[in-house]
């Protein structure tokens, strides 16, 4: 009952495909001013993107627990610690970018980066 409540809520919206939300990949172009080329060689200038929290520079609080440890011959104890550190989530020309194009298309959401040269994983 409640499923199709919502696909009749849905089907209720009419509109084409196009105008919904869609996930959409680009290329960072540009940084100053910020410039994303779209797969399909559209290129969206800044007053068409939304910056997610990871590909922006931000703080973040981090605790780390209380745990044993040892370097070398000194060994103990390690009391909790919690500190404020910056990440550097800015883009750079080149970075591989997946957005999500909002509702009616005029507006996107850069998510996050598609490939990330900078992964401590590698």
């Amino acid at each position: 009952m409640a499923g199709e409540q919502l696909l009749e809520l849905m089907n209720s919206k009419g509109g084409n495909e196009s105008d919904y939300s869609d996930i959409v990949y680009g290329k960072v172009i540009s940084i100053d001013p910020l410039k994303i080329q779209t797969s399909n060689q559209m290129i969206l200038s800044e007053s068409f993107l939304v910056l997610g929290r990871q590909v922006t520079k931000h703080k973040e609080h981090i605790r780390v627990l209380s745990h044993f440890d040892s370097i070398g011959e000194a060994s103990g104890t390690r009391p909790d610690v919690s500190e404020a550190i910056e990440i550097d989530g800015s883009l750079q020309v080149d970075d591989e970018v997946t957005m999500i194009r909002f509702d009616g298309g005029q507006q996107f959401y850069v998510l996050e980066r598609s490939k990330d040269r900078r992964d401590v994983d590698g």
